[in-house]
């Protein structure tokens, strides 16, 4: 039976993930060997994970929400342990890609007696990884927004937060022209709106705005929207919960081993919901990089 140690953010989804723990330690003590590390501040999910790690834990599960995913998963890529989740914050985006039960019980059978996959990683060159979805330009003002006003925002909880933040920017944000070099192949796009980069499909609190991603195959997934006006973005954010956004002839679609994006304007660009800085930026993909636990 593997040993499993539980990071923990006691801050995600606005003290939900805490109170899960202690709902759930009972049921973890009675499947095998665990551990728990409670986070304290910022990217501290990334140190604890590391050190489980050190400490010989095969599994190690981020309980939280993306945000934690990505910490965690940070601190094990490499490392010879395996990442899980247990659903816990006010946005859990990847575990809807893997199918992980939004069942916090369930989620931590799976944790112990799921099975260890492979999963692609995307990387900043020079930078951190990211276990999701990168985004650059209007989701990236979104994401900067949520984060903002998080303690509101978070205390909403679903997919409420997203879309205020979507209303706020869509009055300060219309879109700005980039160079996007993939692999090799450079492209001006003007009045983009938002490039998506990932490895799995769902982000934002359920959009599925990379319905046909796929966690190993060693490619990102890349989207961008430009053009559009500002009921042509409200009504595609409705049709990307379910992915009917494909096919519209202002969204382009595409896939690629690395992605460098430049602009004469400052464009933010977020990892898993965290910015992280303005363009230039490069992004590679690193192919089954990191261990994972799956039902």
């Amino acid at each position: 039976m593997p040993r499993v140690c539980f990071i923990v953010n006691p801050a995600a989804g606005h003290g939900r993930a805490l109170k899960t723990w202690k709902r759930i330690e009972p049921l973890a003590a009675s499947l095998g060997e665990y551990g728990v590390k409670v986070t304290e501040r910022p990217r501290h999910g990334e140190d604890l994970a590391r050190e489980a790690a050190r400490e010989g834990y095969d599994r190690v599960v981020a309980l939280g929400g993306d945000g934690t995913v990505n910490e965690v998963g940070n601190g094990v890529v490499g490392s010879g342990a395996a990442l899980g989740t247990v659903p816990g914050g006010s946005s859990n985006d990847w575990m809807r890609t893997l199918g992980i039960p939004w069942s916090a019980e369930e989620a931590t059978r799976i944790a112990f007696q799921g099975r260890v996959a492979k999963s692609d990683v995307g990387r900043i060159v020079g930078g951190r990884y990211f276990i999701n979805i990168a985004g650059i330009g209007f989701d990236a003002e979104v994401t900067r927004r949520v984060n903002r006003y998080g303690p509101v925002f978070k205390m909403i909880g679903g997919k409420l937060p997203s879309l205020l933040a979507i209303a706020a920017t869509l009055y300060r944000f219309g879109g700005v022209d980039v160079r996007a070099d993939i692999d090799g192949q450079a492209q001006d796009i003007e009045r983009v709106l938002l490039i998506a980069v990932g490895v799995a499909k769902y982000y934002g609190g359920g959009m599925m705005i990379l319905p046909d991603a796929i966690i190993d195959d060693g490619l990102f997934d890349i989207i961008w929207g430009h053009h559009l006006t500002r009921m042509q973005l409200i009504k595609l954010v409705g049709k990307t919960y379910k992915g009917g956004h494909v096919g519209d002839p202002k969204v382009t679609i595409t896939r690629g081993r690395r992605i460098t994006v430049t602009s004469a304007e400052p464009v933010a660009y977020h990892l898993d919901g965290d910015v992280a800085g303005d363009l230039p930026v490069t992004i590679e993909v690193v192919p089954g990089a990191l261990d994972i636990i799956v039902p």
